[in-house]
């Protein structure tokens, strides 16, 4: 019976490995989702679906000034995104990396209000 079995294992060597890892997969798929609910984090992603209103009701407060991928290229262009780069430039060379307030909420451009703003849906 062993000796058969193991015949059939050498045979089919790759549909035994594609099961496996299809059985893998969904264990830590499974694992992965458990930890998602009981974290409660599947209670602040707004990105679900049933959430349109609560996305249309977050605001930013800050204008996004990004620069356009589109678009002409000329003398202009060129020295607003110049102008643009040594503004951030500048304020990256300000930056201690290495000192322990590198991640603290001013240095993330995170403010208090941004933080308390996130509403919770009903």
């Amino acid at each position: 019976m062993n000796q058969r079995l193991l015949e059939i294992v050498r045979n089919n060597r790759f549909a035994f490995m594609i099961g496996g890892v299809s059985l893998v997969t969904l264990v830590l798929t499974i694992i992965s989702t458990t930890i998602y609910v009981s974290s409660g984090a599947i209670n602040i992603d707004l990105s679900r679906p049933g959430y349109e209103t609560v996305r249309d009701d977050t605001e930013n407060e800050a204008p996004v000034n990004e620069f356009s991928p589109s678009g002409p290229i000329d003398k202009e262009t060129v020295e607003d995104f110049n102008q643009r780069l040594s503004q951030i430039q500048s304020e990256t060379a300000k930056m201690n990396n290495f000192s322990a307030d590198a991640l603290s909420d001013e240095a993330l451009n995170l403010g208090k209000k941004s933080l308390d703003s996130g509403s919770k849906p009903e």
